[in-house]
């Protein structure tokens, strides 16, 4: 709607609604959270749908007319709905099956060819050795996803061609994808004789541990960004973006959600999401060479000066932005033994001449260790990114094992992975064949410095943390990790980002040969 010749608003509204899947020939295998089992025949819906997804859109453009169509102001906001990637909607479908690794200590008799019958003859649904182990939606849980966008700019026109454009871009998601873990642990059994305990879950021990999905994750993205654009004028063009962003919450939504590390408290996984890029810049300028016919230096060349000096343009593109985060973990045991002698901390129970002596305590509330996504505690005051040259990059020292029972401080995505920069160059020829007709010859380079951009480290996991016994290698809790407890290759730079073309790729150089008609 154009109110006024320098002030117009759009407007819309949008409506969504997305189904519930359901398996057609009925395979699905339902786990209710709430009674701790599986529903035979299970015919309500596997979760909840909202039918309330309107998504209005608004935007203004102004130009005030004392700067004379030289100045824009732009702002506009929405709401934008998905359901995510369709595995997080078909779980149930997806649990119509069991599956379990043969061997000869478990299969006595174990040859080839399997005779199927035979080996499952022994098995059940509730045998540990097949480790069935169902997914699950909690109660309440909802689609879609939905994101509040809005954005804020200013553009103005400046001498010579040049425009310059400052902008906030923000964003906030709600009702986002986030998955946990239930059937907790809740206690524990002790063999009196050799001290070892094993775990009591919380719909007993038919289960192990239930991946579950659920909503409510909440996240946000602010980001200013700044463009600067010079149009074509004698012979040059040339445009620069910055960006300067920060994208953090409780889950990025869908495929980015991660376990929950505490599954009791999903607001200590607020951190930097796995996209989260704080800086990035882009700078691209293309020149005439000013050789040949209708260019600068043009009246003095004969015509085969001017065929072979003519027609000649050279670019670059610098792209250069900060790290995607690191999220250092940690293996611990479910079940930690304390000693009853001095309060130290094992893997094992600890036995000397038939006497136990130590405690069994659940290491980690709730359990946790088949998502993997316990996390360390931080050491204060400690660096944990290394800034000396060399490959080494994670500080392993910056880390601790956390107190039994407790979760590691460490938050989710903390650290930054390394920085990629890189420049590409091209150099290209146009030879006029007739006034329709062209060839043009291009030498494109890529990264031409070869500078090397690394990967993030492959190994941010710290292992094997407390020691088995008193003798064994490892630390107690709260006892800096050093390098030969974590492991050779943790937190070591081992790989390059490995684009063939593109941001981070090594040097590639190749040759082009077209015809333009």
């Amino acid at each position: 709607w154009r109110i006024r010749p320098n002030f117009t608003m759009s407007y819309g509204l949008r409506y969504e609604y997305y189904g519930v899947l359901s398996e057609a020939r009925n395979k699905d295998v339902f786990f209710d959270m709430l009674r701790g089992d599986i529903i035979p025949r299970y015919s309500g819906d596997w979760y909840n749908s909202s039918k309330k997804n309107f998504g209005p859109r608004l935007a203004f453009t102004w130009s005030p007319l004392a700067s004379k169509n030289t100045t824009v102001l732009r702002a506009g906001a929405g709401y934008y709905y998905g359901p995510g990637q369709t595995e997080d909607q078909l779980q149930p479908e997806a649990n119509d099956r069991i599956g379990t690794t043969l061997s000869a200590a478990t299969t006595p008799g174990l040859a080839y060819p399997l005779n199927i019958p035979a080996i499952y003859a022994n098995y059940n649904i509730n045998s540990p050795r097949l480790g069935y182990q169902p997914r699950a939606y909690a109660p309440g849980y909802r689609i879609p996803e939905r994101v509040l966008s809005y954005s804020f700019s200013v553009q103005q026109k400046l001498p010579d061609s040049t425009v310059v454009s400052l902008g906030y871009v923000g964003s906030q998601g709600r009702n986002l994808f986030l998955r946990s873990i239930t059937n907790l642990i809740t206690g524990f059994t002790m063999n009196p004789a050799t001290g070892v305990a094993s775990a009591v879950r919380q719909y007993g021990n038919r289960f192990a541990e239930i991946d579950y999905k659920t909503s409510g994750g909440t996240d946000s993205y602010n980001a200013m960004q700044l463009t600067v654009n010079h149009r074509y004028a004698h012979g040059l063009t040339f445009g620069a973006q910055y960006t300067w962003a920060h994208s953090i919450g409780t889950s990025a939504g869908s495929n980015e959600a991660n376990t929950a590390g505490n599954p009791f408290n999903f607001a200590t996984e607020r951190g930097n999401n796995n996209f989260d890029i704080r800086h990035s810049l882009n700078v691209d300028a293309l020149y005439e060479l000013p050789f040949g016919r209708g260019r600068r230096f043009a009246s003095n060349l004969s015509k085969p000066l001017d065929a072979f000096l003519g027609g000649w343009q050279l670019g670059g593109v610098i792209n250069a932005r900060s790290g995607v985060p690191i999220d250092v973990l940690i293996t611990r045991p479910d079940i930690a033994y304390v000693d009853n002698r001095n309060g130290a901390v094992y893997q094992n129970p600890l036995v000397v001449n038939g006497q136990v002596l130590t405690t069994p305590v659940i290491n980690t509330p709730g359990g946790g260790s088949t998502r993997n996504v316990r996390r360390p505690d931080v050491v204060p005051g400690v660096q944990p990114i290394l800034t000396q040259n060399g490959l080494a990059y994670v500080n392993p020292g910056a880390f601790t094992v956390p107190q039994p029972g407790t979760f590691g401080n460490s938050a989710r995505n903390s650290l930054a992975g390394p920085a990629i920069a890189q420049l590409d160059l091209t150099l290209s020829k146009k030879f006029r064949i007739t006034e329709i007709v062209n060839v043009e010859l291009r030498a494109e380079a890529y990264n031409i410095a070869n500078h090397t951009n690394f990967a993030n480290p492959g190994n941010v996991r710290l292992s094997p943390g407390i020691p088995t016994g008193p003798t064994a290698t490892g630390i107690q809790p709260g006892q800096p990790f050093t390098s030969s407890v974590a492991g050779g290759n943790f937190g070591v730079l081992n790989s390059t980002v490995s684009n063939q073309i593109g941001l981070g790729t090594a040097r590639q150089l190749q040759l082009a040969l077209r015809i333009n008609f």
